[in-house]
């Protein structure tokens, strides 16, 4: 059952603005010199260093934007061009978020920012979730019902 509260769609990034640009312009505004890695437009989706393309869903609710980072692979989608092997142990703890998060948070497509949420999904209907901005437990929660079978899921331990 679709949860009235959210209404989420998947979000294809646009070529414009380069994803580039907006992590060095979120990173001059954080006051942070260097970056070692960016999100990047590849397979209609969110790159980010050596993980696959991230299929990434969009939701507002009361006028608060949220976006969801999720690995094809582990919602069994199949994107033409990515790799097939399995993803790095431990990836999403190894992930530098702010370096993936603060520029698409600050994406045109989400006037007045948006909360990012990566979502790792270890089996059995439940997930992991880190998060840069607002914690939205729900909003995750609705996108893997959409995104998947399964129609029940919980945050993991």
């Amino acid at each position: 059952m679709l949860n009235r509260m959210w209404s989420v769609k998947p979000w294809i990034p646009p070529a414009r603005p380069d994803l580039a640009a907006l992590a060095m312009e979120a990173a001059d505004t954080a006051g942070i010199d260097q970056l070692r890695a960016w999100p990047e437009h590849r397979k209609g989706g969110v790159g980010f260093g050596t993980l696959p393309p991230f299929l990434c869903w969009q939701g507002v609710q009361e006028g608060r934007w949220h976006l969801a980072l999720l690995q094809a692979r582990e919602v069994g989608a199949l994107v033409p061009g990515a790799r097939t092997q399995a993803l790095p142990e431990g990836w999403l703890e190894a992930l530098d978020l702010e370096a993936l998060a603060r520029p698409l948070a600050l994406h045109p497509d989400f006037p007045g920012g948006a909360s990012v949420h990566v979502v790792h999904l270890p089996g059995g209907g439940s997930f992991r979730v880190r998060t840069f901005g607002a914690p939205a437990p729900d909003f995750v929660e609705e996108v893997l019902k959409q995104a998947s079978h399964l129609q029940v899921w919980s945050l993991a331990d």
